[in-house]
């Protein structure tokens, strides 16, 4: 019988799976709650790692909410210790100009004002500013501002949607 030391290897996970995994255990974490997971980032800003939560509750975030949820999520984070390096957690609401992630989302604004951008042009369109008309078979029709021509934009297609509401200053 031999004798010699192990070799281990540490392959990195992509940072799309390390999101999906966090993703993942953030839901977990809200099951059972009034809070919703809006989206979420794991992001290198300069030197520095930042994990940014946003979140949604049927009246609306409170300041207290985002800490008590911040609380919840930290020590899921401690107790699992799924991120390696040292990171900054911040839990928000999505704001004004919510991004639209999940179909669930683009259900639920059918009829807002909306901001896409796309990945490979639409009827010659690469971004526009519209009315989301419908959502189905993870298809968005959105009635764009500019020409009053209707969109038809399979999901995978985006790079980014988010509410773009009219905002009135007197």
């Amino acid at each position: 019988m031999e004798v010699g030391s192990a070799h281990f290897f540490f392959v990195p996970m992509s940072k799309t799976s390390k999101t999906e995994l966090l993703e993942k255990l953030v839901e977990t974490v809200l099951e059972g709650t009034e809070f919703e997971l809006v989206h979420l980032e794991f992001v290198k800003e300069g030197p520095d790692w930042v994990l940014r939560v946003f979140i949604d509750h049927p009246q609306g975030v409170l300041l207290d909410h985002c800490e008590s949820v911040s609380h919840l999520i930290s020590e899921r984070l401690d107790q699992d210790d799924p991120i390696e390096v040292a990171y900054q957690l911040e839990v928000s609401s999505p704001g004004i100009d919510r991004p639209l992630v999940k179909p669930a989302h683009f259900q639920k604004f059918v009829g807002s004002r909306v901001f896409v951008k796309m990945r490979t042009p639409v009827s010659g369109v690469k971004q526009a500013v519209g009315t989301l008309v419908r959502f189905e078979d993870e298809t968005l029709c959105v009635q764009n501002e500019n020409d009053g021509q209707e969109l038809s934009i399979p999901r995978n297609l985006l790079v980014k949607a988010t509410l773009k509401p009219h905002l009135e200053f007197s």
